[in-house]
């Protein structure tokens, strides 16, 4: 026994009003069928493109967002740099102070070489922020607000094309009631079909042009990423260089601080910045700089050793310079497609449209004027003899079927 095929209610819903469509127009017009059955793929093709714009909206909001995070980056990039710069500077002054230039030195020259790399990553993504981010920005939402006229307008249309085929429809069985209309229209419609093949065609183009639109988008995600884990990288290494810059100040603090002691065998009593005395123990008296010198390590060597850091750059500088090398053509080549789409779907397929309304299949306008009813014959009535001298009688005219014989 063969199994049973078990078919759905919507499914036989849907069948019967195919089937129903189908057989609205007579089978003798079979140029009209088609354009009904090409009407009916059309208007499936207008719901599949506004579903797929409806997707690539979000995109471009996602996209958008994006920059956003890209342009955060770039000025935690700035902000950096100038901390880093700031740090620099600050320790440049006790690369000279014996007992603490050589930590200051090693902590200096590590900090270069960290903004050295995050000075040329900055200097480009300033740059880019210039010239690609900002307008990329705004070209983004003029896109997705293109996008959201094309939604609509896609909407309008499938009501628009509901309203033609049952126009169609209509005018078919029509044409099919008169002699010689079922020919005439069907040959309209025959000149037709290529205005609706073209609707078609340029439902298909801006399908294409959608797809593209979402491909370069993929690609400007790559950057965009790049951005967002710099940033990230950024976040961290920030708090390995806090400690830095604390123990740069703490360092400024404990070198300014005052340490005395009295003199040996006598009531007085000598102060003396720890900087002093380790840059110019000439000055202090010999009987006391060595205890002084003794006191001011013991007070140095904790924040030396806060000193003894090693600062490594943050992680994703070279695959963000790499990616800001591919940005600039990653954006001309979104912004032409976005251009197109934008065309597409604000003049292309209005036009297209528009054009079914030239073209619209319909009855010759000797098939659609009314006949004229025939006219009554008209019999003259023989006049009556008249005897001489008189006048003759009136000649009336009457109908046929008033004639006595």
């Amino acid at each position: 026994m063969k199994p049973a095929i078990i078919l759905s209610i919507p499914f036989l819903l849907a069948l019967a009003t195919t089937t129903l469509n189908a057989s609205s127009i007579p089978s003798n017009m079979p140029e009209t069928r088609a354009i009904d059955s090409d009407l009916a793929r059309i208007e499936r093709e207008c719901q599949t493109l506004q579903n797929r714009l409806t997707q690539l909206r979000h995109q471009v909001k996602t996209a958008r967002d994006g920059v956003n995070h890209a342009v955060d980056a770039t000025k935690a990039i700035k902000a950096t740099d100038e901390r880093l710069i700031k740090l620099i500077d600050n320790l440049k002054p006790y690369t000279s102070v014996p007992k603490v230039r050589t930590i200051a030195r090693t902590l200096r020259k590590n900090l270069q070489r960290v903004q050295e790399q995050i000075h040329a990553l900055r200097k480009k993504t300033d740059r880019m922020e210039k010239e690609v981010l900002r307008p990329a920005k705004e070209n983004l939402r003029e896109l997705e607000q293109s996008i959201l006229g094309g939604e609509a307008k896609l909407a309008s249309y499938r009501k628009t094309i509901s309203v033609w085929r049952r126009d169609l429809q209509t005018n078919a069985a029509r044409a099919n009631s008169i002699p010689g209309g079922a020919v005439a229209f069907d040959a309209t419609s025959r000149l037709a079909r290529p205005t609706v093949r073209s609707i078609s065609n340029t439902l298909t183009e801006t399908r294409q042009s959608v797809d593209r639109v979402g491909n370069h988008l993929t690609k400007w995600n790559d950057p965009v990423r790049a951005f967002m884990t710099m940033d990230q990288s950024l976040s961290k290494f920030e708090k390995k260089l806090a400690p830095a810059e604390k123990t740069a100040a703490k360092l400024q603090r404990t070198l300014g601080k005052k340490l005395s002691i009295k003199i040996p065998f006598s009531k007085k009593t000598v102060s003396f910045s720890i900087r002093e005395i380790l840059e110019k123990p000439g000055k202090v008296l010999g009987v006391v700089l060595k205890p002084l010198e003794k006191l001011a390590d013991k007070v140095l060597q904790p924040v030396l050793k806060e000193l003894k850091l090693e600062i490594k750059a943050p992680s994703g500088t070279a695959n963000l310079s790499s990616e800001l090398n591919q940005l600039p053509s990653i954006e001309a080549s979104l912004r032409r497609e976005a251009n197109h789409l934008q065309q597409q779907v604000t003049m292309r397929l209005q036009q297209a449209f528009q054009n079914w309304n030239r073209v619209q299949p319909g009855l010759p306008r000797h098939l659609t004027s009314k006949t004229q009813p025939p006219k009554r014959p008209v019999v003259q009535e023989r006049p009556a003899q008249n005897p001489p001298g008189s006048r003759p009688g009136l000649v009336r005219e009457l109908p046929a079927m008033f004639l006595q014989f």
